[in-house]
């Protein structure tokens, strides 16, 4: 089969382009799809959904942990759909060697059908402990642009995704208890199914097909916030209903390779006196950096990813560049990182820690 490589560098700012705009519903009828259609759907995925008893009991955070599930594997099927149309019709920039593109092209397919029921399962939660109410997805742009930036990026939101199940299982436990038992058991094979696909996309760019021993925890804020940048702005019809922070955006200036300094582009003022850079990653506790302001200017120079952080993030009309040291040689942090402007003062311990300290943010670094 043939390799795939690309470099860790994505997603920054100034060589962004985008694939056309996304929306469902799909051919099958998802995200409500018809029996025959479900049915057609599990032998693509190689699986059913679990017959275990449901929950006893879901209270409002549990809940608006499943919302998210299912506004976070909505994108992920858009995304996956729209890329093996890309390939299937030999889109400038998506053809592949023949010998190779059979198998892609079916190993993508199931992961497609894997991630609509994923969604499909999460809102059929949702449905249920609601009284018949559910998520509906949006309209998305991705910012790709060939064959090898969407596995880069595939690998990113999918590892951004892993943390943010290891997130769910921590606050489901500690709001439910000995009730949340067949709820972290279908989390934790959702997450299991994550990361053989995050290894799948780490192996078609040339990497180590597993990142590091522990992988980097996210939060729901952090998430939420960070797939506000791939959403046509409007074309929600019902994220209200999430009942989570969307922080203003961070991002970063070039790639980052390893150790040294990282510059970050803040569409805001800072103050460096009062707020820290923070980096999670791995099982490490986050490392506090502090930063110099290396220029403010007015917004715009392709800072924006798309309309939807152009409108969040660019309402006072500034961009601040910084710099700050990413503690890589010390740390050792390889896999996905999490980068966030915090305030400073509050002991930052984990993820969660870092979320509710957060200022700007989050951008994220993925070190092979």
């Amino acid at each position: 089969m043939r390799s795939f490589f690309l470099g860790p560098g994505l997603l920054y700012p100034a060589c962004l382009v985008h694939a056309g705009p996304f929306s469902f519903p799909l051919p099958n009828g998802f995200p409500f799809p018809s029996e025959a259609a479900l049915e057609d759907l599990y032998t693509t995925a190689g699986g059913n959904f679990t017959n275990m008893p449901l929950a006893p009991r879901f209270d409002e955070d549990s809940l608006t942990s499943w919302k998210l599930q299912a506004f976070n594997e909505f994108m992920e099927v858009a995304f996956f759909t729209q890329l093996i149309a890309n390939i299937t019709d030999h889109v400038s920039g998506y053809e592949l060697e023949e010998e190779s593109e059979d198998y892609t092209l079916q190993s993508l397919k199931t992961i497609q059908a894997q991630e609509e029921m994923h969604a499909y399962n999460a809102n059929d939660a949702v449905r249920y402990f609601t009284n018949g109410s559910h998520i509906l997805p949006c309209t998305y742009v991705f910012p790709v642009s060939d064959f090898l930036s969407a596995i880069a990026f595939a690998q990113t939101f999918t590892d951004m995704y892993i943390g943010l199940l290891t997130n769910i299982q921590q606050r489901t436990v500690r709001n439910l208890g000995a009730d949340s038992n067949s709820i972290i058991y279908v989390l934790a094979q959702a997450l299991g199914q994550e990361g053989q696909q995050s290894g799948w996309f780490r192996s078609l760019q040339g990497k180590h097909a597993s990142a590091e021993p522990f992988l980097t925890s996210s939060t729901r804020d952090f998430a939420f916030s960070w797939l506000q940048r791939f959403i046509v702005p409007g074309s929600c019809p019902n994220v209200e209903e999430i009942p989570l922070k969307v922080l203003p955006p961070l991002y970063l200036e070039c790639r980052v390779d390893g150790a040294g300094p990282v510059t970050l582009l803040v569409p805001g003022d800072v103050d460096p006196k009062t707020q820290s850079v923070a980096f999670v990653n791995g099982a490490l506790v986050p490392s506090v950096m502090p930063f110099n302001i290396t220029k403010t200017s007015g917004c715009g120079n392709g800072l924006m990813a798309n309309e939807a952080t152009a409108q969040a993030g660019c309402g006072r009309d500034m961009v601040t560049n910084i710099v700050a040291d990413f503690p890589y040689s010390s740390n050792v942090m390889h896999g996905l990182t999490l980068v966030a402007i915090v305030r400073n003062g509050p002991t930052l311990i984990t993820s969660e820690d870092v979320a509710n300290a957060t200022l700007y943010g989050p951008a994220l670094i993925e070190v092979a």
